[in-house]
């Protein structure tokens, strides 16, 4: 059965934002930052018999599943087709199942987790990041924050993370300008997830994305915590594994 979440809930919906811990995180991030009551951002649980298979979470169009094989993929259909998601996050088997039932377009890539050394590199030009200043890099930097996100929801949703200590935003300057911008987006128990990585276009092709992630890392680390990310795509794995990342499963999202 796929229910809303309520308090008494909330230890299996933990639970089961462990089953993969990306998106689990976001689920999680987001209940910690707005709670049950809060119209802008829903959740839900699905059951197998007693236990908890997936967690859910619903913020507009955009529905975020985390999930283990035991997740029925008719329940989570049933309630994107009820919820009129244009946008399914989730794993790459829950995706392929989802798509069968709904249609739609997908793309995937990896899971990545951080399997290097610890990092003491010392790193000169990151400042905790303006909301302003860093909403400009993304716009310069991705065509998505240009066409899909307006600032002010955007920066509500950060101000709410970053307040409650449950994400952070960074942007790096060089010569007193901001030319990139990277973030922990979330945070579970066991993980922060680097996300939001950009450089503008002039200054690109210099390694300052791998600075920016390797500042991360180190970020996350002195968190206790361990570093995950999404490769965007595949061939851009290579990258990643070159600063210590492994791959560990694969992402899937469908797009209705």
């Amino acid at each position: 059965m796929l229910i809303p979440v309520t308090a008494a809930d909330i230890p299996d919906f933990t639970a089961a934002c462990a089953h993969e811990r990306i998106f689990g995180s976001r689920a999680l991030t987001a209940l910690r930052a707005y709670g049950l009551g809060d119209p802008s951002a829903r959740f839900f649980l699905c059951r197998k018999g007693r236990e908890p298979a997936a967690a859910l979470y619903l913020a507009g169009d955009v529905l975020t599943v985390s999930s283990d094989e035991r997740a029925d993929p008719a329940l989570i259909a049933d309630l994107a087709r009820r919820s009129e998601v244009h946008e399914i996050d989730t794993n790459w088997a829950q995706c392929q199942a989802l798509q069968a039932l709904l249609g739609g377009t997908t793309e995937s890539s990896y899971y990545m987790v951080y399997r290097g050394a610890r990092l003491e590199e010392a790193f000169d030009g990151f400042r905790p990041g303006d909301p302003r200043t860093v909403f400009g890099v993304l716009q310069r930097s991705h065509e998505y924050y240009r066409t899909h996100l307006q600032y002010d929801s955007w920066s509500a949703d950060l101000d709410r993370r970053v307040s409650r200590g449950l994400s952070e935003v960074y942007q790096l300057e060089v010569d007193g300008e901001a030319v990139g911008t990277g973030s922990v987006v979330s945070t579970d128990d066991e993980c922060g997830v680097i996300g939001a990585v950009a450089v503008v276009p002039e200054h690109r092709h210099k390694g300052l994305g791998g600075c920016i992630t390797r500042f991360l890392v180190q970020r996350i680390q002195a968190m206790g915590k361990t570093p995950r990310l999404v490769s965007g795509y595949d061939e851009v794995a290579g990258l990643y594994r070159q600063i210590g990342f492994a791959a560990c499963g694969r992402w899937g999202e469908l797009y209705l």
